[in-house]
């Protein structure tokens, strides 16, 4: 929410934009979105999809250099979370950019920009100048004809409406007496 919004007030629109896949808890935030939203109220995101980077992901397993960033979430998983979290009418889409650099100094900047390497599995420690500069190197035999370095990112969008408040949960047990069960079987035509 705004920190301009009067105390008790209630977004009737939030829109995140590319921060979703920083998120270790996708689901929890979803829920804060939901609890900072008034009623039929609209969230829109984009975030960055499992489909993103697999060339460098494959460039640091030929390496072993463990994993070049988190675990991304599916647009499908997305949408069931948004379920769960008390959205409805869930609209998901995704699309493939090929994003093409000159320099593997320019990607790099770029996936810096982009969010940083949260992964429990990530190298725990400092990268050497001799990593940096092998990294660099592998980054340029994956250049194009025209000496272009491509990087895929899968974008998925996804919008939904805050679901109104739902009343008491009903129990998962219920019980009908054996009376009742013979006199609905009677009445059955």
């Amino acid at each position: 929410m705004s920190p301009s919004m009067a105390a008790g007030s209630q977004a009737q629109m939030l829109w995140s934009n590319m921060g979703l896949h920083l998120e270790p808890d996708v689901l929890a935030v979803m829920r804060q979105w939901r609890a900072a939203m008034a009623a039929d109220s609209f969230v829109m995101f984009t975030t960055l999809g499992p489909g993103s980077l697999p060339s460098l992901r494959a460039l640091y397993a030929e390496c072993g250099w463990g994993e070049p960033h988190a675990p991304l979430t599916d647009m499908h998983d997305l949408g069931d979370m948004l379920v769960e979290a008390g959205f409805a009418d869930p609209v998901m889409d995704q699309e493939i950019l090929t994003l093409h650099y000159a320099t593997p100094e320019a990607l790099l900047q770029e996936l810096r920009e982009i969010g940083m390497n949260l992964s429990p599995g990530r190298f725990a420690g400092l990268r050497s100048r001799t990593w940096l500069t092998e990294l660099k190197s592998a980054l340029k035999r994956q250049a194009d004809a025209n000496g272009r370095i491509p990087l895929q990112l899968e974008l998925v969008y996804g919008h939904a409406f805050r679901a109104a408040d739902r009343g008491p949960t009903l129990s998962a047990d219920t019980r009908i007496p054996l009376d009742d069960m013979k006199l609905m079987l009677r009445k059955r035509p």
